[in-house]
């Protein structure tokens, strides 16, 4: 018998008594991985099938989320990248299920590019609902920020990438939205332009109006971080203080004010980032990790902080602590005055809130990666190599009701699973790698117990004592306004009023015109980026502005670059590209290994906007000779790079590295200390993108035919021209061009 076609019919006469809290974020309606819901089955079986409602085999690795009986997935499309007839088709997709049937309602494929993260890993992050408004947002591993409404219509986008710098790493950790409000929240590390340039990158929170997507403030609480993170930030309300409060990339905990940004304190934990999301429970603050403590010899701790403080809180506000626990990747728990901690290697951990004494440890497999979910009673969790538990716990140990070990779809071994279960409506949907499973009873009686109590905040005061002016960071076009309002703010993040706002602006803004509340940028032949402010009373605020030249084409020889200055509107330029004075020529150099303060070897700079298309680039190129090793340098077009592989004597086309997706290389051999000219453009047309790009020596005459010719199916419509490089060794460009159709 066909179990997908059962089920739905199945399923077609449920009828739940009661109505339940959606899950509409990770760790469910409360962000501490709690349902209220009773009634809910204490075992299943796939095969046979028992207490199944409805199966897809759509996998992933992110937790599902759950708003108004829809059930919404980021995750990869199925097309395998170790196929080469496949892999062209690999995407990342959102796919929304009716939940009381399992129909597929609506998927939306999109591309990826400019991440080091493999085809295994997109999807991680997992999405976010709003209840008000029924949208849902989803961060994708290109740092593709988007809301659509609940019927997959894209509302807007952000290319966080492009605009902002954000940096992604090989280990897939970006970070679901956190929405709170009218405001939706996104943490990821990022190096952009202006005071937020580097020379490294900084762990950033950037708040977004959820309704338009505008950039209302900027947080960097933390100081330079030791890797990418997917700690994910939970709203508390703490001494009457709405909070936000996360893990950060240089492994501290920190609380920012969740309004506005502000950062109220800071405990140090970790030498690594930290990956685990607390738990807040009244005053006090559970989190864990699992790498290097910052004050002994031990792996990992388990931590209880008492968030009533300022500043750095290190020494005066730890309640307990636990050491040796490694814990490094998942959500904590806290019920009933135990705290529950899943560890790396799959033991489930039972500690009282009060004191942290162990009160027990419950073996749930070889690796733990996801976090407990609290239902009815029970335990729901999973283990990372194909088991899912129903456990039923006391301050005296834990019972096992139910324990289910699910085996590849498709050939030998395990069917992974990374994600925690989601509960609404008496269904709990489990999302393994190889497909998406809705547990529960045809006839349960779903009733709710009380919800938490959640403190209050104080109440608001009159006195102002924060300002911002908003948007915060905007491109303005040659010739177009852009007004400001300036939000008022008392001690503790309460909103108060907004004002039409005294504008100033800054030096480098020249030709900038500025009129009360509103600015209008120069019809000029130039770049200019930097800030405006206004001053309300003693108190001043700044918003960011870039404007781009107004000429038809955009051209930079760097002659008059020096000191470590790059073109100011050029995101994720300042700590790689330096003028460096040759003879009589100025260009923009690259350091290979022998800069030790240098990071990365790979790296991209964007030069203009993520909706730009209909353009060429052009650039000078040079690579130096060190050993026997090259650099790989090119230039970038519509979110896909032409690539010289000096070390391997190749001209390549790609648009996802680690895969080489969409990639095409013809034979190109280059010669240290030589500059040649790249030239590339992406038209799109009839449904595909018709890549050319084509490379020479400098000295030589522009060849008429194209180096190289390729055609994705999936096209980039538009993205921002780019100039990226692989720095084996040193590297330069030299005039630049972005020519427009």
């Amino acid at each position: 018998m066909n179990i997908g076609k059962w089920v739905v019919c199945l399923v077609a006469v449920l009828s739940l008594s009661a109505e339940g809290d959606d899950w509409a974020s990770w760790r469910g309606p409360f962000q501490n991985g709690i349902s209220r819901e009773q009634g809910l089955v204490n075992d299943w079986s796939l095969s046979p099938a028992k207490n199944v409602l409805w199966t897809s085999e759509t996998g992933g690795r992110a937790t599902p989320i759950i708003l108004n009986d829809r059930v919404y997935l980021n995750c990869r499309t199925h097309h395998e990248v170790a196929n080469p007839k496949e892999k062209i088709h690999s995407r990342e997709q959102v796919i929304c299920w009716d939940a009381k049937t399992g129909k597929e309602l609506w998927r939306d494929e999109f591309n990826v590019f400019y991440t080091d993260i493999p085809s295994s890993r997109v999807g991680w992050a997992s999405m976010s609902g709003d209840p008000e408004t029924g949208n849902v947002y989803v961060h994708s591993v290109s740092g593709r920020f988007r809301c659509y409404s609940g019927d997959g219509k894209v509302l807007w986008e952000r290319s966080m990438v492009e605009e902002f710098g954000q940096i992604s790493g090989y280990g897939g950790r970006v970070q679901p939205p956190v929405i709170d409000e009218d405001r939706v929240i996104v943490s990821f590390l990022a190096a952009n332009w202006g005071a937020t340039k580097g020379p490294g990158p900084m762990h950033f929170y950037y708040c977004f109006d959820k309704r338009t997507g505008e950039v209302l403030w900027v947080s960097a609480p933390g100081e330079a971080p030791e890797g990418t993170n997917c700690s994910v930030p939970v709203v508390a309300v703490v001494n009457g203080q709405r909070m936000l409060i996360g893990g950060n990339g240089d492994g501290n905990l920190y609380a920012i004010n969740a309004r506005t940004g502000q950062k109220i304190w800071g405990f140090a934990m970790s030498k690594a980032a930290l990956n685990t999301t607390p738990v807040v429970l009244g005053n006090r603050v559970f989190i864990a990790h699992g790498a290097d403590n910052i004050d002994n010899e031990e792996f990992g701790r388990v931590q209880c902080v008492d968030a009533t403080g300022t500043g750095d809180v290190t020494a005066t506000k730890s309640v307990w602590r636990v050491d040796g626990i490694k814990a490094g990747f998942t959500g904590l728990l806290v019920k009933d005055g135990m705290l529950f901690v899943v560890t790396d290697t799959g033991n489930l951990f039972a500690f009282d809130t009060e004191t942290g004494k162990q009160l027990w440890t419950h073996n749930l497999g070889t690796v733990g990666k996801s976090a407990p979910v609290w239902a009815d009673g029970k335990l729901f969790v999973t283990e990372v190599n194909g088991k899912i538990h129903i456990l039923k716990p006391s301050r005296e140990g834990c019972e096992s009701l139910s324990v289910v070990h699910l085996k590849a779809a498709n050939g030998d071994g395990d069917d992974e699973i990374y994600a925690s279960p989601a509960i609404s409506n008496g269904r709990i949907v489990i999302v393994t790698r190889d497909r998406t499973i809705c547990i529960g009873s045809p006839d349960a009686k779903i009733t709710n117990g009380d919800s938490p109590t959640q403190p209050a905040e104080a109440g608001a005061d009159s006195e102002i004592a924060l300002v911002q002016l908003r948007p915060y960071e905007v491109v303005v076009s040659p010739g177009q306004s852009q007004k400001f309002e300036l939000f008022c703010f008392d001690k503790l993040g309460h909103f108060i009023k907004k004002v039409d706002p005294v504008l100033a602006a800054a030096p480098e803004l020249v030709g900038l015109k500025v009129d009360g509340a509103s600015v209008s940028a120069p019809q000029s032949g130039k770049d200019i980026a930097g800030t405006v402010s206004a001053k309300l009373g003693e108190l001043t605020a700044t918003a960011r502005i870039r404007s781009f030249n107004a000429s038809k084409d955009w051209s930079w020889d760097f002659e008059s670059f020096t000191g470590v200055a790059a073109p100011p509107t050029w995101v994720r330029a300042f700590a790689k590209l330096k003028p460096l004075k040759i003879e009589n020529n100025t260009v923009m150099a690259i350091a290979g290994p022998s800069d030790k303060t240098k990071g990365r070897p790979s790296h991209t700079t964007w030069l203009g906007l993520p909706d730009m298309k209909n353009y060429t680039i052009q650039a000078d190129v040079l690579i130096k000779g060190q050993g026997r090793q090259l650099a790989n340098i090119g230039i970038s077009a519509n979110r896909y790079s032409l690539m010289i592989k000096g070390g391997q004597g190749k001209l390549q086309v790609y648009s996802w590295p680690p895969h080489l997706h969409n990639a095409k290389e013809v034979p190109f051999k280059v010669e240290s200390n030589v500059w040649y000219t790249l030239k590339f453009k992406v038209d799109v047309r009839d449904g595909k993108a018709f890549i050319f790009g084509k490379a020479w020596k400098t000295s030589d005459s522009e060849p008429e035919a194209w180096t190289l010719e390729h055609v994705d199916p999936h096209p980039n419509e538009s993205g921002s021209p780019g100039l990226c490089f692989y720095a084996l060794t040193d590297c330069m460009y030299d005039n630049v061009k972005v020519t427009f159709e």
